[in-house]
């Protein structure tokens, strides 16, 4: 094998490395700042272009199809009983995003969201409902559980984003998704 020809394959590794869907700890830092001085924002055209920056970004990162796997540093955690179905990341908000936040700027809170046959949510297809075993091993545990598991994001048609929505008066962005694997983090 030629120099060359190694040099390419760990150029093609490093690239489809760097192609591969998100990770937990991989979050789009820069959407959430435009969020947050939205949300502190009292003009409500900066607002709206604020939110726009940050959208734009959004749509990329969280696609439908995109994967979260959590990592020895992110993992999930079972949100309060008022998310419903929902994850928060153990790694959100990270200490970069919050150093860079401005004065008044609050960070937005960050739901992952899943639906099943009983708790659905319209717009959200049958076929992207997380199945009976993670959605009951999460209903089991207490709010603050800390579980390692993947997700993967599905379309929501009437979103803000092919897959997430952004409630602004909370200054809540809620991304949707199956459960597509899930167990208790060791420790709990």
């Amino acid at each position: 094998m030629t120099f060359a020809s190694r040099v390419m394959g760990i150029l093609l590794f490093v690239v489809l490395a760097a192609v591969s869907c998100p990770y937990a700890f991989d979050l789009p830092d820069e959407a959430f700042r435009h969020l947050a001085g939205a949300a502190a924002d009292p003009c409500s055209i900066c607002a709206k272009q604020e939110m726009k920056k940050a959208f734009a970004i959004l749509d990329k990162r969280f696609a439908p199809g995109a994967v979260i796997r959590t990592s020895g540093e992110c993992r999930l955690v079972k949100a309060g009983n008022e998310a419903g179905n929902g994850f928060t990341l153990s790694c959100y908000p990270s200490e970069r995003l919050i150093g860079s936040l401005g004065q008044d700027d609050q960070v937005p809170q960050l739901v992952l969201a899943f639906y099943t046959g009983q708790e659905k949510l319209v717009g959200i297809s049958g076929k992207d409902f997380t199945a009976a075993e993670p959605a009951e091993l999460f209903r089991a545990a207490k709010p603050g559980t800390v579980f390692e598991g993947e997700l993967k994001l599905i379309p929501y048609a009437y979103g803000d984003g092919p897959a997430y929505n952004y409630f602004p008066q909370a200054n809540k962005l809620q991304v949707h998704c199956i459960v597509v694997s899930l167990k208790a983090a060791s420790g709990n």
